[in-house]
Order: structure tokens, then sequence, then C-alpha cells
């Protein structure tokens, strides 16, 4: 009986065989063929579609994807692109987010975290302050982590020094119509009447890593502290300790049918 081929395959001697591959290709012309045309045909139409189609590429454009099938090809494989992204209206409004930490003596400070009153337009390098800055607008839930974080850097700043609490405020401005920004021969964001509106504000003692730990504390220089009272950490939910809860709350539900299934079988002379 021969041996299984994944046997002679994996510990059978090598043995020599005449034959030669007759083609140097390792499919057919017309197998070749076929997937050179439909790789050439996916790229035409993928960098046409994709290909802004206005202005003076607008005829082409049509013209080809039309020709060649290239919507229904497009939709029908899921492939569909736009550029929707590319808003063709400008902004309307200018909107900071101020924020300001109340130290340990009641003393209100700016946090120096927008970009109000610092006219660095037009920008060399994109600052990704910017870019938070304006997504925590409004936004109850980053805020508290963004507070959080400016609690720990005030500290850092100031000797290991908490502070009291982190608020947020909104100033932003409108934007004029295109026509009466010509008619008046400019605008100045920075002078234009401005608008404010309160939003959150974090409490430093209370918010989740909203204080420095003796980790990072030792690494400044700082004074440590007592982690059990001074240090609110983050509840983490891993994997194991969804496991471990589940664990814990089977024993408990055992123990609880264990006590009911032992109330059960004593006798009423025995309560």
């Amino acid at each position: 009986m021969p041996a299984p081929l994944s046997e002679s395959l994996l510990h059978g001697r090598p043995a020599p065989v005449d034959r030669r591959p007759s083609s140097p290709w390792a499919y057919s012309l017309w197998g070749i063929l076929a997937v050179s045309v439909f790789v050439l045909y996916h790229v035409s139409v993928l960098l046409v579609w994709n290909s802004p189609g206005v202005s003076l590429a607008k005829n082409f454009h049509d013209s080809f994807l039309k020709q060649v099938k290239g919507h229904e090809y497009f939709r029908g494989t899921n492939n569909t692109q736009g550029w929707d992204m590319f808003a063709p209206n400008p902004t309307k409004v200018n909107a900071f987010v101020h924020v300001f930490v109340t130290d340990k003596d009641g003393v209100l400070w700016d946090f120096e975290q927008d970009i109000w009153e610092e006219d660095r337009y037009p920008y060399f390098f994109y600052d990704r302050r910017g870019k938070i800055n304006r997504r925590i607008d409004g936004k109850k839930h980053f805020q508290r982590i963004y507070g959080a974080w400016v609690c720990r850097e005030w500290e850092r700043q100031n000797g290991g020094e908490a502070a009291i609490s982190v608020s947020f405020v909104r100033r932003w401005t409108t934007v004029p119509e295109p026509a009466e920004v010509l008619a008046k021969g400019g605008w100045n964001q920075w002078e234009a009447p401005a608008k404010q509106l309160e939003q959150e504000t974090i409490t430093c003692k209370t918010v989740s890593q909203g204080q420095l730990p003796n980790e990072l504390r030792e690494r400044y220089g700082l004074d440590l502290i007592d982690e059990e009272k001074g240090f609110r950490a983050i509840r983490e939910k891993t994997w194991w300790s969804v496991r471990e809860a589940e664990r814990v709350k089977a024993e408990k539900a055992a123990k609880a049918e264990a006590a009911k299934a032992k109330r059960a079988g004593q006798s009423p002379g025995q309560l």
C-alpha cells in the first residue's frame, strides 16, 4: 500500500523528475490576456471615476463612464466613490473653546488652549490643538477627558498643587456673506463682535485620572500622595475582568440556589 501523499511530500526522500515545464508562464496566453484586460478596465474606470468631473474634464468624464458602463460596473461591485467630502460652501461661524482653570485660591486662569487673539493664520504647519479644540466643542464626554488632562498638567506645572476645576467656554463670531465683505473692503474676524456660552465644568478632585499618580510625580520630582485617597483611577474593563465578574456572579447564584434548596428540604418542625 503506497504511503499517503502528505507523508511522501513531507517526509519522503527527494526523487528526480524528468518532466520540465513546457511554458515559462503559469497560465495560458488566453488567461493572461483576460486578466490583463480586466485589470486595465478596472484601473481606467477607477481613475476616471475618482477624478473631478467638473469644468474642462466634465465632458470626457461623463462620456467615458457612459461608453464603458462605468456607472453600472462600480455600483454593481460597490466601489462607488464621491467628492461629497469637499464642502462647496465656506464655514459661516468661527468657533473656539476657551479653557479656564480655577486654582486652589479660587483665582481663574486662562490655560491658553485656543487660538483666539493669537492670529496665526495662515498656518505653515498644521496644529492638531486646533482640531482638538474644535472637536471638544459641546462634547461633554470629550471635555471630561480633556479636562482631566488639564488638571494633571496644571499639577505638573505648579509643583504638584491641584486645581479646583476646569471650565470650558465657547466663543464664536459670525462670518459675513462674501458680498458684504467685498462691499466693506475686507473683514477682520478678531475685531468682530463675539458671543460666549459656558459649557462643562470639570472638578479635578473627582474626575477620573484628574490627578497625577505617584509614578508621574516621582518622575517630575513632586511629593508623593496617598493614591488610595487622592487618585481616582479609570475602571478598566478587560476580558479578564469580565470573566472574573461572571465567575463571581455564578458563585453567588450557586450559593443562593444551595441555600434555597437547603431551606426547602427542612421540615416545618425544624424551622
